[in-house]
């Protein structure tokens, strides 16, 4: 139930609603039922479950005819009406009072309406029929593709199944789709696009052209015949894409159930035309244009005598110039109609009108579909109007030809409320009676209230069911029910076969996904040993360059242990020479990236001059003592002068120091609110258990670090 209510607008269920709580309904019921009592009763049928479908919606009909127009059927109408017009309105001014939309009040009503109107053509598609209220109006877009899809949903011949067939060929075999003449059909489709007027509002729409293109080669790879396709079939594919426009992108191909549906509608349409539009020179069709122009030139001369004369005296030879006779001068006139109007009857006027007024004359053709006549009738009433309303033009022709363009060149500035004005006043009452005389003397009248048969009418239009015993009514009906329960079976098989195809193609999905997640795997597996291999390589360099630095480091410690222990020479070494041999063994620090001062050499302290008497005071191990500290504090004012400069540099290196410690404490703050949600209290990181410590200080290093690239990153950027 809940589907069903999303699929109505919610003013229309609530009047629904309203209506069967009324006792106009329940009056409307308790006389219909009152009806079928006594058909059944006439009929010598004990109950209405005996009677088979098409029976039971005879009789209902039958009944339903019966009371129309009654005082029970006038109530309910005019109920139906004030509680719709109620319900409707009711939303429309919630729309405007709870929404605030940017419409007004009467392109919302009309919106309303239109949704309402859809849902229930959706629900039940043979109502249809009831759209002959639109005749001699455009219909609104969405109601236009419905109404196009309903008429052109042939399921009684093949439409169903070319429709099928193409989805089944795109999704086994695309190439069988494709004519053996695509390249040749796409340059067609192109040229006629971008050259023709009348379509400027589809050129350079990608989806259009493709969508085209997909279904006149699909086309023509059904007829399977070498020749090529007619331009008139280029021509009666355009307004297919117009109204399908919608659903496709300017930019992309059309999807390809957008494209099924054109297909399914193109070819139902070229079916479904009448001999004397699609003209193909055969004996049948040729009798069917000669009918045509005949109904043409008769209307012409009935509305139009000024036309008809001035296409009798164009067509004339001028050295035939003789007065003629009234059956001569009908000859000049359909011969005249036949090469003026038949290039325009065979494009159904596509090229010959401006696409709002040429789809405004397709819609009444559309509804005109199903009832036998009508298209033919329409087409020769717009052929004649047409003529009508550019007679003024005409009347400049001197020649066939110039008519012809004069023809083409005004056509297409003709508009919609033209064409329903003339309609309107002239062919309206007519059309009308057309296309609603089979559903008025469709079912006949049975009056309840009398005892004997009615006088039928157009009776044998309907079926009568036999009168028939119990026991074959009995027999019936469980032919019925076996009928029934072998439908249900075949339903159940069908869903059953569904799904185990659903189930096959989601297995094959399962096991190509694993497929693919075993060789990401398989990838990812490779990476980790090459990284772990990497790692291995760096850790045994870096333990190597350990060793050797440890080995030195040893042999530093030797030798300065070798020099503790060496005894002094007769003489006080010279501090020239003990500063030699130690600036040898010490390595120079690197420069400080902060600092500009380039480093000098280390600086020998000139050799002092040997003492004639050494100091009796100084022992040699004090001696050696001395000149070691001195070395030691040498190198210490070298360092400090190398780390921390001097002058302006100092100051500068002192500045960027400090900035640099503040940055790091504000990131230490930071990167505890990250980790942590907040800043630590001094203490709080000592009381936590070393595992939390480690792995807390970690992520902490991380982020900092990613802080500092990110910095970094952004001052190369800055002096680039």
């Amino acid at each position: 139930m809940a589907g069903a209510q999303q699929t109505y607008p919610k003013w229309l269920l609530a009047c629904k609603q309203h209506i069967t709580d009324s006792k106009e309904w329940d009056s409307f019921l308790k006389e219909l039922h009152d009806a079928i009592q006594q058909q059944l009763t006439q009929s010598h049928v004990q109950y209405f479950s005996d009677l088979s479908e098409p029976e039971k919606e005879l009789f209902m009909e039958r009944a339903t005819q019966a009371i129309k127009g009654g005082t029970v059927y006038n109530g309910l109408c005019k109920k139906v009406s004030v509680i719709t017009d109620q319900s409707l309105n009711e939303d429309v001014s919630r729309q405007l009072l709870e929404e605030s939309p940017m419409d007004t009040k009467t392109d919302l009503v009309i919106e309303s309406a239109e949704e309402g109107a859809l849902s229930l053509l959706k629900k039940w598609p043979d109502m249809k029929n009831k759209l002959y209220i639109c005749l001699n109006q455009p219909l609104p877009l969405h109601i236009r593709q419905l109404t196009w899809r309903l008429y052109l949903s042939n399921t009684k011949e093949y439409s169903y199944s070319v429709r099928k067939h193409y989805i089944d060929q795109l999704n086994t075999n695309p190439r069988a789709a494709i004519s053996m003449y695509d390249y040749d059909i796409s340059q067609k489709c192109e040229t006629l696009l971008n050259s023709e007027p009348t379509f400027n509002d589809l050129r350079g729409s990608v989806g259009i052209f493709y969508g085209m293109k997909a279904t006149l080669s699909y086309y023509h790879s059904i007829l399977k015949t070498k020749n090529r396709l007619r331009d008139v079939e280029h021509l009666l594919a355009v307004p297919f894409m117009d109204v399908a426009s919608t659903n496709i992108s300017r930019r992309e191909p059309p999807p390809g159930r957008v494209v099924a549906l054109i297909v399914e509608e193109f070819m139902t349409f070229l079916g479904s035309r009448p001999g004397f539009v699609v003209d193909s020179g055969s004996d049948d069709h040729n009798d069917e244009v000669i009918a045509f122009i005949d109904k043409v030139a008769k209307l012409l001369q009935r509305r139009h005598p000024e036309v008809s004369r001035m296409i009798t005296e164009k067509f004339v030879p001028v050295k035939e110039k003789i007065v003629a006779t009234e059956t001569g001068s009908y000859a000049l006139l359909t011969e005249g109609l036949m090469t003026l109007i038949r290039p325009m009857i065979r494009s159904v006027f596509v090229t010959y009108l401006k696409m709002d007024t040429l789809l405004y004359i397709w819609d009444q053709y559309m509804i005109g579909v199903d009832t036998p006549g009508f298209n033919n009738e329409w087409l020769a009433i717009v052929t004649v109007t047409l003529l009508g309303l550019i007679k003024e033009k005409l009347k400049e022709a001197t020649s066939p030809a110039h008519m012809e363009k004069i023809l083409k060149a005004e056509s297409c500035k003709l508009t919609v409320p033209q064409f329903q004005y003339e309609i309107k006043l002239h062919y309206y009452k007519d059309l009308f009676s057309l296309l609603t005389k089979d559903q008025k003397a469709a079912m006949p009248i049975l009056d309840p209230t009398q005892a004997q048969h009615p006088p039928w009418r157009h009776w044998y239009n309907d079926v009568i069911p036999p009168h028939t015993k119990p026991q074959d009514r009995r027999k019936a009906r469980e032919e019925r029910e076996a009928e029934r329960d072998r439908q249900l079976q075949q339903q159940k098989d069908v869903e059953t076969a569904r799904k185990e195809q659903d189930q096959r193609e989601r297995r094959d999905e399962e096991e190509t996904f694993l497929k693919m997640a075993a060789v990401d795997r398989q990838r990812v597996e490779e990476e980790r040993i090459a990284l772990q291999d990497q790692l291995d390589e760096e850790r045994r360099r870096r333990i190597e360059a350990e060793k050797r630095a440890q080995a030195e480091i040893d042999q530093l410690k030797l030798e300065l242990a070798a020099m503790k222990h060496t005894k002094p020479p007769s003489r006080a070494p010279s501090t020239n020479s003990m500063s030699s041999n130690i600036s040898r063994l010490i390595i120079a620090p690197p420069p400080s990236r902060a600092s500009k001062i380039t480093i000098e050499p280390l600086v020998v302290l000139p050799p002092v001059e040997e003492a004639r008497t050494p100091t009796p005071a100084q022992t040699p191990t004090e001696q050696r003592n001395k000149i070691i500290i001195d070395f030691l504090r040498r190198a210490k004012h070298g360092v400090d002068k190398v780390a921390h400069a001097e002058g302006n540099d100092k100051s500068d290196l002192d500045r960027e120091t400090e900035g640099y410690l503040r940055q790091n404490v504000r990131d230490i703050k930071n990167a505890q609110k990250e980790v942590f949600g907040k800043t630590l209290d001094p203490g709080e990181f000592d009381k936590m258990p070393p595992k939390k410590q480690q792995d807390t200080s970690e992520k902490m290093i991380k982020l900092m670090q990613k802080w500092r690239e990110e910095r970094r990153a952004k001052e190369l950027a800055k002096k680039r």
